[in-house]
């Protein structure tokens, strides 16, 4: 009799559990241990002047006061170049989301520019034994167009998910030259008729390939929770407190070193989704 009423008990509590834990097995947290991210990003880098042999530069005795009639200019010791970019790129998460691993395509941008500390300075574009011929310029600006691959390793040092968290990262990207141009300024618009020989002057001996890498500390905003009929976003925001470059020539107007930038993305789950922490991250 006793063994018959402890028969019942059990089969009781396992007709309450069994449902229960079905139950609490719907409500697990999933992610997508895959996601797809669009970003946009902007690094500066600076150095020194690269000064082709056509400019000309002056000093003269009236360099503290403004004298422009009689002064050329100097061509600016600090110079800065530009880097934009815009990419699409996959990240797969590993370690129970603590760790990221990126690379896709990545458009760049590179501008640079050779100015004077004055109005304009001035361009060799004739010489011979009778006569010698400049042209004033304002500005030049020098725009090389790449198409690279990043690579990117990203780390959550918090154990605990939050709606914000913060990471830190490091990260390189090699590309590969597509286009060069040069905008010229000149200080009036009769000088125009050169823009094709001085263009052709420029020395364009930036390389092909170019690569550089940076170190960066960030905030995700969003959980990687996203159930099979749910993938929510999340969003990321950066800072690059220092870039590096790794090859020289990456333009005809500055020897570019170091430098600083800032990136935001947005990511979207992609693929099955799997509990969080579960073994199915570290098979797939």
């Amino acid at each position: 009799m006793k063994n018959t009423n402890l028969y019942k008990i059990i089969i009781f509590i396992l007709c309450f559990i069994a449902p229960v834990q079905a139950q609490e097995n719907n409500l697990i947290k999933k992610h997508h241990n895959i996601k797809l991210g669009v970003e946009i990003g902007t690094d500066f880098f600076f150095g020194d002047p690269r000064k082709p042999d056509m400019v000309r530069e002056s000093k003269s005795s009236n360099y503290y006061y403004n004298d422009h009639d009689f002064y050329c200019g100097l061509i600016l010791d600090f110079q800065n170049m530009n880097v934009s970019y815009f990419g699409i790129k996959p990240e797969i998460f590993f370690l129970k989301n603590r760790l990221g691993i990126s690379s896709g395509l990545r458009f760049s941008r590179y501008s640079s520019y050779l100015k004077s500390d004055r109005d304009y300075f001035l361009w060799l574009i004739h010489q011979d034994d009778i006569y010698t011929e400049y042209v004033k310029i304002n500005r030049i600006t020098q725009n090389s167009y790449y198409l690279g691959i990043p690579l990117e390793v990203k780390f959550f040092p918090n154990r605990r998910e939050l709606p914000a968290q913060f990471y830190m990262k490091v990260g390189s990207t090699f590309n590969y030259r597509l286009q060069t141009n040069n905008k010229i300024e000149f200080q009036n618009h009769f000088m125009e008729s050169n823009a094709d020989m001085i263009d052709d002057q420029i020395n364009d001996s930036n390389l092909d390939f170019n690569a550089y890498m940076f170190f960066a500390a960030g905030i995700k905003i969003g959980r990687f929770k996203a159930g099979s009929r749910r993938k929510t976003p999340n969003f990321n925001i950066e800072i690059h407190p220092l870039n590096i470059m790794l090859t020289d020539k990456a333009s005809s107007f500055i020897r570019t070193n170091a430098g600083i930038g800032f990136q935001v993305s947005a990511q979207i789950p992609i693929g099955k989704s799997a509990p969080i922490g579960s073994k199915y991250l570290l098979k797939n």
